[in-house]
């Protein structure tokens, strides 16, 4: 069956001292958004899935194994299974698409 989700209800959803949330979980498939606000801090880590990232809103940078890449509206960006990454610099609101596929 299929499922709906509207990006405002899911932001509405995320406590102003957390930055991400779950929306789908499934057995092949997961997915979520990123809100970071100005200077909030992305404390993530490695994952032990391939992660495809998509900016929906925002600008800022995203580290990757120690190389700082610009991002903004738009952006696609494959991260590898075990990868360190986070994001960072942003300047008002970043809201990121992500998702992970199990095989």
């Amino acid at each position: 069956m299929a499922s709906f989700y509207e990006l405002n209800k899911i932001l509405s959803t995320i406590e102003r001292d957390e930055y991400f949330v779950d929306f789908l979980n499934k057995k092949s498939l997961d997915a979520g958004i990123i809100r970071l606000r100005e200077d909030q801090k992305d404390t993530q880590t490695t994952h032990s899935l391939d992660e495809l990232y998509y900016v929906i809103e925002g600008e800022g940078y995203i580290l990757v194994n120690q190389k700082n890449h610009r991002i903004s509206k738009g952006t696609m960006i494959f991260v590898p299974a075990y990868t360190e990454h986070n994001f960072h610099g942003n300047h008002g609101d970043l809201i990121v698409l992500y998702v992970f596929a199990r095989g």
